[in-house]
């Protein structure tokens, strides 16, 4: 396993703060992923939380947009989006060059492992696809998708991407019961596009079984990513689960 996901505040809901917890997974010597969501801060505090990232020897950083507060769990809460997904790709990039987003220089620079999301799914997909130019233009080196079930759009989407320099990292993800509920229903994140046969399969089934066929299932998708080489790595979603984790894993051949 190369890097561990740290999320912020991920689904607009309220979880221990990345830095704490990048720090955590660094001292029992994992290599963590710090998310930085566009969401909450402006961009004073995010540059000052860029800061102690590399302060606390956090150097992988998903720059991320974050989704709207309505949807998480503090509706009442006041979205900031001080700076989009592309300026904040900018302002990491300032501080490394040794200056903040004001022009102000730093008596030192950073050094950062800048990443981003593309979203394979998007309809329609040219906004997608430029945006991700604009992120790569911006200082992002890598990329992660979100969860990927739609083997033949995420095909479509590789072959519409640009040539470029840069990682891109395929998203698998163990749904449980709740989930596969939602996507029956057509209320789940349609960022997912979750093909109506992954629905069935996964529908009927008591929580922990579904858990283990959605472990069977992104195992599958993993090993169809890897052996058509669309990806340059996956990230793993296991609900935090170490057992999911080696189901997946299993199931996928690695």
């Amino acid at each position: 396993m190369a890097v561990f996901g740290v999320p912020d505040n991920e689904h607009a809901r309220m979880l221990l703060s990345p830095l704490a917890a990048g720090r955590a997974v660094r001292e029992v010597g994992g290599d963590p992923l710090l998310h930085l969501t566009c969401r909450d801060r402006n961009r004073l505090a995010l540059e000052s939380d860029l800061l102690g990232a590399a302060a606390l020897g956090l150097e992988n950083i998903l720059v991320v947009s974050g989704d709207y507060v309505t949807l998480g769990d503090h509706p009442q809460a006041k979205p900031v989006y001080d700076a989009d997904s592309v300026q904040l790709l900018q302002i990491a990039r300032g501080l490394m060059e040794g200056h903040d987003s004001a022009g102000w220089p730093l008596s030192g620079s950073p050094a950062f492992y800048l990443g981003a999301v593309v979203i394979p799914q998007a309809e329609p997909l040219v906004p997608q696809l430029i945006k991700f130019e604009k992120k790569v233009a911006a200082g992002a080196q890598f990329f992660i998708t979100p969860p990927v079930f739609d083997l033949e759009k995420f095909r479509q989407f590789r072959q519409m991407l640009p040539p470029h320099p840069v990682k891109l990292l395929a998203s698998v993800k163990v749904l449980s019961a709740e989930e596969v509920a939602q996507a029956a229903a057509g209320q789940w994140r349609q960022v997912y596009s979750i093909p109506p046969e992954v629905v069935q399969e996964l529908s009927g089934l008591g929580p922990e079984e579904v858990l283990a066929k959605g472990a069977e299932v992104a195992g599958r998708l993993l090993k169809q990513i890897k052996a058509a080489g669309l990806a340059d790595g996956v990230c793993v979603k296991a609900k935090g689960r170490s057992d999911l984790m080696a189901m997946v894993l299993e199931a996928a051949g690695v």
